[in-house]
């Protein structure tokens, strides 16, 4: 599955971003994670006590966090559960 991790330009966070958006399931995704937040368009997930803002679009936003093979390890879980099916199998 690819994707790029990077620092934020303007936030102290990092990044997640598919190589083009995608429409992730959000309710796929919140079934299978601890949920902050919830609405239509974004959750906020709590994972290994990092707070990552999962926008619909397929960003997800890492809060406070540094480790980036732990980031990238929860990207992958995240995209596995959320992608469309059609997308996962190209991804990969």
């Amino acid at each position: 599955m690819e994707f790029t991790l990077e620092k934020c330009k303007t936030k102290a966070a990092y990044s997640a971003k598919l190589p083009q958006r995608v429409k992730l399931d959000l309710t796929a995704i919140s079934k299978k994670f601890d949920v902050i937040l919830e609405t239509k368009i974004l959750l906020v997930i709590k994972e290994q006590d990092i707070e990552i803002i999962v926008h619909g679009y397929g960003e997800l936003m890492f809060k406070e966090c540094s480790d980036v093979k732990l980031m990238e390890k929860i990207a992958k879980k995240v995209y596995s559960i959320g992608l469309p099916l059609d997308k996962k199998n190209k991804s990969k």
